[in-house]
């Protein structure tokens, strides 16, 4: 077994430096001359994460497979993986190794918009992996995870075959699996506990997916997906998980019956040139629930940056017309997709600070999003929200878009618009993740923001083009219009499972709030389970560096301490602290914005206090202004209590949650 470092690690002292002599070196010259091909044709290799706690092995023959330990543990048993091509190249097995390099990387990252930390550590070692068959194998092993990925240099194009990816976790691993029933879909799954074993060849699940593996989580999910295909699961009934594709859609196709499904499925998974780097394929490692958020691989494996000077890119709030379906009240206009309605969004905005309103679906035609239906006139909406000093971005379906993307954009910019919300893809197909960066590098150019709905979890472009802010590919808010599926719990998923992999746009703030036995789907006027406070925490515990506000601008103004709590509360972070959880059950966590610090948890339906100590803080004062459950908010979910008073650093908080509850607090030194 080859061990890979590429210079001493700690603990490890360098030989002493000693002159040889002319024999010696002629002895060691021919030595190396032996070793050396013993060395490329070894069938094992062995790298291990920074600090030695993670240690992958992978063996190149017969078949090209690795093996994850942690702490010493064999928690993914040798597993699978290659590429097949259509023209019978197999880059799995039979291969010929021609040579291996290794290095260590150690530095800090400064995203551009900084969603979960300022600052990201990209410390990992590397081994890759060179095959005579012009293709590569690159691991990293970061002491959060392990990725690989395959890097090709042959000059060609061939249709990919298929893709080995396998995942042979140990026995009596059980996951958080995210089922699906097909591949078309806008990936908002709910996240079903259950042995792995159990998951079996008809069932199919999206990214990311969580597995627990002798009490450590693992966390499944992909990066940098460029021209290729999403990567999704399937279970053999034995605890092994592996990995499949779409099949690419023929986008000029459109489903008549359904607008929402343009395309047709091919026979073809992908046409991929042979000289590229296929995507990231991410094990996240957390020993703890808490751990789970130190994960960043999603960001730190992506391409970075192809915007030079992304000033223009504004993080923040944003009020939103669709959930709430216009339902005013107390108003003398009559409210719907016209002009009157939007001039009110930006009042409300402009009152308490909030930076965009959206016009959502109804200013344009699907097919047609270059002509203003007569209902609505959107510049006049511009200039009245320009005036109040706040932006406007605009829906829009991604199949009117595609059809005239370059001259829409354009025009949009004209307009005064600052960013899109582009919907509908429903699909990871190739052809359908080349339109997301078609889309994004577009409005690049034209410096227009962009939110992905209908559409795949991050998986890497929001670092590459940091102007896609956000998206959805979240089971979020909206669900509560038809179901009941949006329980306490399933929001106590999301934050360890979903977003680990990069921002979504849950679209929390619901202001009609119930608990289960209270609670009815209401399409027009929606409730949230759970209760008001449990909402507000969302704010803070939900990254989006866009934030939707999902209710209706009269709903907000008829309790006025709610809004002008909620835009007090940044959308990017520059540090957190995880002060307390646990999957699914609750989760309390301290984020830092400059000199503030914001304070939030979430309980199932369990009630529960948990004590929060400020130790967290820099030394001094601080104004508390806390928004939690009422005293009788176990029985009337909209029941809250705003508090202020002055604490300091390192006293002590118990701040009872109800079940379904929560709270949301602001810290902010004196």
């Amino acid at each position: 077994m080859l061990h890979l470092y590429s210079n001493p690690g700690p603990g490890i002292q360098p030989a002493t430096a000693v002159r040889p002599t002319t024999t010696l070196r002629r002895a060691v010259v021919l030595l190396l001359g032996l070793l050396l091909p013993l060395q490329l044709a070894a069938q094992t290799f062995s790298l291990k994460s920074p600090d030695g706690r993670l240690e992958v092995d992978i063996n190149t023959t017969p078949q090209l497979q690795y093996q994850l330990k942690v702490d010493g543990e064999v928690l993914i048993t040798p597993s699978a993986i290659g590429l097949q091509f259509a023209d019978g190249m197999d880059i799995g097995k039979q291969l010929v190794v021609t040579g291996q390099q290794q290095k260590t990387v150690n530095e800090q990252l400064r995203p551009e918009i900084k969603v979960r930390t300022a600052v990201i550590q990209n410390h990992y070692n590397e081994l890759i992996i060179d095959f005579k068959q012009n293709f590569s194998l690159n691991f990293r092993l970061f002491n959060q995870g392990a990725a690989y990925r395959f890097v090709g240099q042959q000059t060609d194009k061939a249709e990919l075959k298929n893709e080995q990816a396998e995942f042979n976790f140990v026995a009596g691993t059980y996951s958080y699996f995210p089922f699906e029933k097909n591949f078309r879909t806008a990936t908002q799954p709910t996240f079903t506990p259950l042995p792995t074993k159990n998951i079996d060849g008809d069932e199919l699940g999206s990214l990311p997916a969580l597995f627990v593996a002798k009490g450590v989580n693992l966390l499944l999910t992909e990066t940098d997906l460029q021209d290729y295909p999403g990567l999704w699961l399937r279970g053999q009934g034995d605890g092994r998980i592996y990995g499949v594709h779409p099949k690419d859609l023929d986008l000029t196709k459109q489903n008549p019956q359904n607008p929402e499904q343009a395309g047709e499925f091919t026979t073809r998974i992908a046409t991929v040139s042979r000289e590229r780097n296929f995507p990231w394929r991410i094990i996240g490692v957390a020993r703890s629930d808490a751990e789970l958020l130190n994960i960043q691989l999603s960001y730190l494996l992506a391409e970075p940056s192809r915007i030079g000077a992304p000033s223009w890119i504004k993080p923040g709030q944003i009020a939103w017309d669709w959930y709430n379906e216009n339902n005013f009240k107390g108003v003398d206009f009559k409210a719907g997709i016209n002009t009157e309605t939007y001039k009110y969004y930006a009042d409300f905005a402009a009152k308490f600070g909030i930076e965009n309103i959206l016009i959502d679906d109804g200013w344009s035609s699907h097919d047609d999003v270059l002509t203003v239906l007569p209902s609505i006139d959107v510049q006049a909406i511009i200039a009245h929200a320009k005036n109040k000093g706040v932006d406007v971005q605009l829906w829009v379906p991604w199949t009117g878009l595609d059809k005239n993307m370059e001259q829409a954009m354009a025009l949009y910019k004209k307009w005064g618009v600052t960013g899109l919300k582009i919907d509908f893809m429903n699909s990871d197909s190739q052809s359908m993740v080349n339109f997301y960066w078609r889309a994004a590098a577009m409005a690049a150019k034209y410096q227009l923001m962009v939110n992905f709905h209908g559409s795949y979890k991050p998986a890497g472009i929001h670092r590459t083009y940091p102007n896609v802010l956000t998206r959805e590919g979240v089971k979020g808010l909206e669900n509560h219009k038809w179901s009941d599926s949006i329980t306490p719990a399933h929001n106590l998923h999301l934050p360890f499972i979903r977003m680990i992999a990069g921002p979504m746009d849950y679209t929390p703030g619901a202001m009609r709030n119930a608990h289960r036995k209270d609670f009815n789907a209401v399409f027009s006027r929606p409730m949230s389970l759970g209760t008001r406070a449990h909402q507000l925490a969302m704010f803070v515990l939900y990254e989006s560096p866009l934030q939707m506000l999902a209710d209706t601008p009269n709903s907000y103004l008829a309790e006025p301490e709610i809004p002008a709590f909620i835009s007090k509360i940044p959308t990017v972070w520059d540090n957190f602290k995880v002060l307390h959880a646990n999957i699914g059950e609750y989760l309390l966590m301290a984020r830092q914005n400059g000199n503030n610090w914001y304070l939030a948890g979430m309980t199932n339906d369990q009630p529960r206090t948990l004590p929060v100590k400020l130790d967290f803080l820099p030394k001094g004062s601080y104004q508390l202004e806390l928004m939690k459950d009422g005293i009788n908010a176990d029985r009337h979910a909209e029941d809250y209590k705003l508090e202020k008073r002055v604490v300091k650093a390192g006293d002590s908080l118990d701040i009872p949650m109800v079940a379904g509850g929560g709270f949301a607090a602001i810290l902010t030194p004196l």
